[in-house]
């Protein structure tokens, strides 16, 4: 069979390799074609758009951008034609994807939407385009489907990806992950700033600020292989914080704490059980926007999943060094809020389930044709 996969993101690019890796499993003389990254490239088939060119932040910045994703569309709509694929798969990034599936439903291709957008937080109706344009939903969190299935969509609940790929780290030793990192015995506070330049640029200086405010502590950045060392030096001023790629999970692993970007390493972090405190700000007419948009209490996985605040939120006016200084002194000193934390990451856990994402929604997505 012939599938074409659409990412957009850094996670999209992670779970769609492992989609894929799942896919063969089960159809070992797949091909692939799709929009991603360069772990889906290591799995097979031809990268049609680098998420390179893809991944945008912000509602002003997309605005400056309109012309270049215009031109993503028209290059992801050819490529698709002269591919054919028996399934197109999108990934997240609803952006983009939300936007493609009323075509790909005119042109009469089977869609099945792998981890559907967030439509719960902002824009509801947006749900009513997956039940008209999409064959099957496949979600990843566990309130999804209720939500979803009022609005008459077809979905399944397929287990959470990040499980999947923090469950060798949970089981590492803490002291070789120190030694293979090359760190020094020294407790470590680990710094996630985000994976989108501009989004970096904005948290990476506040967080940097808390080093002369805990330093009996190492402070480690998260860096994302998409940005140079000399990116992050510029931000940070100083030379006194560790940079390390492609190590996050490990880093979180050996963490006393983590000051973590909104996103999917909020629920990296809080399945590994590490004390966090959420940090996210954006320009101001980026945030006015997102005020009468976005219709969640919370921002961060950990907190949405849960229905309640297991963990601090600084956003936008709250995110200064003197309120995340504070925080960080709670998750490191308070040792009732530190407990009350680790319950609700264990409460998290079970939520989730024991579901392999990656391998229940590349079965269902080859049951619609192998007749397995």
């Amino acid at each position: 069979m012939k599938y074409f996969l659409i990412a957009g993101e850094p996670s999209g690019d992670q779970h769609g390799s492992e989609l894929m890796k799942a896919i063969l499993k089960i159809d070992p003389v797949a091909e692939f074609r799709f929009l991603g990254g360069d772990l889906m490239q290591k799995v097979g088939g031809k990268v049609v758009i680098h998420i390179h060119d893809l991944a945008f932040m912000g509602f002003t910045q997309l605005i400056v951008k309109l012309l270049k994703i215009r031109k993503n569309f028209q290059v992801t709509r050819k490529a698709i034609l002269d591919f054919y694929p028996d399934v197109v798969i999108p990934i997240d990034y609803g952006g983009f994807n939300l936007r493609l599936i009323p075509w790909l439903k005119k042109k009469k291709f089977c869609t099945i939407y792998y981890i559907t957008p967030k439509v719960w937080a902002w824009m509801p109706s947006r749900a009513k385009k997956l039940a008209r344009f999409t064959d099957r939903s496949l979600c990843v969190l566990p309130f999804e489907t209720e939500f979803l299935a009022k609005y008459g969509v077809a979905c399944d609940y397929v287990g959470n990806p990040v499980k999947q790929y923090v469950r060798p780290v949970i089981n590492a030793d803490p002291e070789k992950v120190r030694i293979d990192l090359g760190l020094n015995a020294k407790p470590v506070i680990a710094l996630l700033p985000g994976s989108r330049k501009q989004e970096i640029r904005q948290i990476l200086p506040t967080m940097v600020e808390m080093i002369d405010q805990f330093k009996d502590f190492q402070f480690v950045i998260g860096a994302h292989a998409n940005f140079p060392e000399s990116f992050y030096r510029e931000l940070t001023g100083i030379s006194e914080v560790e940079i390390i790629y492609g190590k996050t999970l490990e880093i979180l692993k050996i963490a006393k704490a983590a000051l973590v970007t909104s996103g999917t390493a909020t629920l990296e972090t809080g399945l590994l059980g590490t004390p966090q405190v959420v940090c996210y700000t954006s320009s101001p007419l980026s945030w006015l926007i997102a005020r009468i948009v976005i219709r969640v209490r919370y921002i961060s996985l950990v907190n949405l999943i849960l229905g309640q605040a297991c963990i601090e939120e600084l956003i936008q006016f709250r995110y200064t060094a003197i309120s995340l200084k504070s925080c960080l002194g709670r998750v490191l000193n308070d040792q009732e809020y530190i407990t009350r934390m680790a319950d609700g990451y264990r409460d998290l856990n079970e939520k989730l389930g024991e579901r392999e994402a990656s391998a229940t929604a590349a079965d269902i997505v080859c049951r619609f044709f192998l007749h397995l």
